[in-house]
Parts: structure tokens; sequence; C-alpha cells
């Protein structure tokens, strides 16, 4: 029997950063165009530890140098999503790190984390336009930065979602329906000294704005051994985390799988991310298959393919090839990454159903 194409599974995208999904072509271009040194080729390859990644992560995101810049990498996401099979996607976007001047650049992009806002989700409604595929964006936070900045994104994301400015009103997702352009607070960025503790008043600031999802990062590398269980149970019980993104660490502790179970929260994880980070060794040592076994809802998301390789596709595939996950369970975390997104009904819906369609 021929097995069914994991690229017309219907699936949405609930964990990549926008900068972190740009092609690898496109960073070259830009590089060149700047005279700006390329960030070396890591895909597939093995990190060192976090602030490697991110010190590559931070030299692909300072390619980007104009408004045009940027709206082509909007585009580009989308079209690789709908090439992977994805209807629905929700890179975390920081429009703080273009409001500021940059040391090796003598201009910023815009004046304001507004002006940012209102620029990537216009940007964002011509893509959905054009690809077919719907974008709600994820406020992210840089736990790295200071407090009071982390407190001024969650007020702002609040005021975006309470004045109506963020919906996004494109004529082919939902029948031309408006819907929100924000679906997620997020907070991202180097756990070794920035705890979930630090940021509980930005997430309650957060919990207050109509159906947004609270989407912090936790549990993905321990700033000590043993101590990945507690930044998940943090994420849990101080932020109010409707999803998390990794939580991987969470495998190792029982009574914690079985609180995340019974709370219901999706755990959006990257599999490959996790490799090359060394949070486990091998795919083959990955929890995945022990989340879902126990009940667990998860989705899967490739987090950052310009720096680790693999696209959604690819993490598909690695799901059904190397964990030997069969077409229902792949058909479970696809429905998972619907379900738990911030996507419109009827993007949702249409999803789903399409899900149903591809099983049968």
């Amino acid at each position: 029997m021929t097995a069914r194409s994991l690229k017309h599974l219907p699936k949405a995208h609930l964990h990549l950063h926008l900068e972190g999904s740009m092609r690898p072509q496109t960073l070259t271009e830009y590089c060149e165009r700047y005279n700006l040194d390329r960030p070396n080729d890591t895909r597939g390859k093995q990190f060192s530890n976090f602030l490697a990644f991110n010190a590559v992560y931070r030299a692909a995101s300072e390619s980007i140098r104009t408004k045009e810049d940027l709206a082509r990498v909007i585009q580009e996401v989308a079209e690789d999503a709908a090439e992977d099979g994805a209807t629905w996607i929700e890179p975390a976007f920081d429009a703080d790190r273009y409001t500021i001047l940059r040391a090796d650049s003598p201009y910023k992009l815009f004046e304001t984390s507004e002006e940012g806002w209102a620029f990537v989700l216009h940007a964002a409604q011509l893509t959905s336009e054009k690809t077919g595929v719907g974008i709600g964006f994820i406020s992210a936070i840089d736990r790295t930065r200071s407090l009071k900045q982390a407190i001024a994104r969650a007020q702002l994301t609040s005021n975006l979602i309470a004045s109506k400015s963020h919906l996004i009103n494109p004529k082919n997702i939902n029948n031309g329906e408006a819907y929100s352009g924000i679906v997620g607070l997020g907070l991202h960025g180097n756990e070794e000294g920035y705890p979930p503790e630090l940021f509980v008043k930005a997430f309650q600031i957060g919990a207050k704005a109509e159906g947004l999802l609270l989407t912090p990062h936790a549990g993905e590398i321990a700033p000590t051994p043993g101590k990945g269980p507690d930044s998940v149970e943090k994420a849990i019980d101080l932020l109010g985390a409707s999803r998390i993104q990794h939580g991987v660490l969470a495998i190792e502790d029982e009574a914690l799988m079985k609180k995340i179970r019974e709370k219901n929260i999706c755990l959006d994880v990257c599999p490959s991310s996790n490799i090359q980070l060394s949070v486990f060794p091998t795919i083959k040592s990955h929890p995945l298959p022990r989340f879902v076994e126990a009940g667990i809802a998860c989705s899967i998301g490739s987090d950052d393919p310009l720096l680790f390789g693999p696209s959604l596709l690819d993490e598909f595939n690695l799901c059904r090839e190397e964990m030997l996950l069969d077409d229902n369970i792949m058909a479970q975390l696809a429905r998972n990454s619907f379900n738990y997104s911030g996507a419109p009904k009827k993007v949702r819906d249409q999803g789903l159903k399409g899900i149903e369609d591809w099983l049968n």
C-alpha cells in the first residue's frame, strides 16, 4: 500500500520564528546587498550552546535592512508553509527589534513598535491574499531584555487587541471574514537566568486581552540539570500558559506530565531543534512518542528552519520515518495544530475536515 502523502495532510504551523524561517538564499542575498558577513550555514549541525544559536539568529535578523526586506520574508515564509501543506501559521515576531538603531546600521525600520506592527499586519494581509495561508502572529517577549520592556510589549499587545487595529481581512481567507492578526503572547530566548517567575506581570496583562493565547517557551534547555520540568511547571502555574513552546523536558517528571494532560495544554514540539541544541542525543531518544502515548496534546513545528534545516514537512516525515508514528498519530498531531491554534473557526473547520479526508 502506498503511504499517504504527508504534504497533503492539512496542518497548521504553531512554532516558528519569523526571521529564523528566512530562506537561506534570501539571507545570502541580503548579506551581499548590504556588504555584511553572512552567518555560517548551521543547517544539520550541532550548536555548542544556546548562545551560539542566538548569535547566528541575531546576525540573520540584522540582514533585514528595509521594510521591503521584511515584507519579502513574511511572504516567503507563507509560500514555504503552503508548499509544506500548511494553511495557517503563527510566527513569533518582535517589533522592538526594528525600532532601535543597530550598531552596524545607520537607520531603523520603524519609529515605534506600533508602526512596526501596523506594517507587518498589513504585509501579512497581502501575503495571505496571495498565498491562501492565514497568518496570526505571536507577539514575542525577549526574556533577556529588561522587565520594563517585557511589560511594555504585553501592554502594547493588549492595546492592539482592544483597539481591533490588529484585525486582518484578506479576501481569500475565511471568505473575507476578519480575524486576529496577533493571536498569542510569547516568551523566548535563553532560559538561563530568566525564569518564568520574572514575567508574571507581563503575562497577567496578556491574560486580560480577549482571545489572546499565552504561549511561552519553557522546558527547552534546562539552566541546571533537573530544572527543565520546573520551568514548564512555572510556565503553567505562574504564566497561565495555553500552549508551551517546546516543554519537552517535562518528560522527566511524571506528575507534571499528568498536570499537562489534565489542564489540556498543548506542547509545540520541534524535534530537529531539540537534537541540534543537544536537548536529546538522537531522534530515537526524543520523547514525542512518549508524550503521545501519555495522552498529551502535541503539535509539530520547525522552530527555525534557516538555522536547523528541516522544514515543517521534513519534521512530519521525520516523525513518521524515524519515530515510526503511524498515520493515525500523524493525523492527530495535525488536528492538534488546528485545535490549539488561534486560527478562526472556518480555518480550523476546513483543516479538520481535510484531515479526515486525508485519512479516508
